[in-house]
């Protein structure tokens, strides 16, 4: 027991102290993204996990307002670029079992993403993002959905900063063809 609480509480350390899990983004050249507004609704939930929808779209702002250079906009209808999305699927699968109940199971997220250039009236891209992540079950109900929800927070923070990092290349690439 003395394991798992240790394991929790690091992981409770790791998520909630702003350590990126190494997928963390910066624009590639320092001030080059300066001045470029980026606007990024509130997602839609298209499951029965409650919040879940806002809580994709934190981690993804979190990830943008970490990186220099970009600015997040309030107003969709003001900003030239804005990343929209719906939480696709959410899911719960068993990992594994340990005398005849459930051991460990793995938090499935299914997201799609649309990056939008409304000044040039144009789709950039189109993309579904999949991620997961495991938590060990216990006996208290209580104790797993905490853990449940710490997965689920595992799961969005890595899918942010996937969706981040093409956001970044793609507007990098923008720069350059220009």
């Amino acid at each position: 027991m003395k394991k798992w609480a240790c394991v929790l509480a690091l992981s409770l350390a790791a998520v909630g102290c702003g350590y990126d899990f190494g997928t963390s983004v910066r624009p590639a050249q320092g001030g080059s993204l300066r001045g470029v507004q980026l606007a990024v609704p509130v997602f839609f939930n298209d499951t029965f996990e409650p919040v879940l929808d806002k809580k994709v779209t934190e981690f993804i702002r979190r990830q943008f307002l970490q990186a220099d250079g970009l600015t997040l906009a309030n107003d969709v209808g003001a900003a030239p670029l804005v990343l929209r999305g719906v939480v696709r699927s959410y899911g719960l699968q068993t990992v594994s079992f340990r005398q005849g109940s459930v051991n460990e199971q793995r938090v499935s997220l299914a997201v799609e993403v649309t990056f939008e250039d409304r000044s040039a009236r144009k789709t950039l891209w189109r993309q579904t993002y999949t991620t997961s992540a495991e938590f060990f079950q216990t006996s208290d109900l209580a104790t797993n959905r905490s853990r449940q929800d710490l997965a689920t927070d595992v799961a969005c923070q890595e899918m942010a900063g996937n969706i981040v990092s093409h956001v970044f290349e793609t507007l990098s690439d923008l720069r350059s063809a220009r």
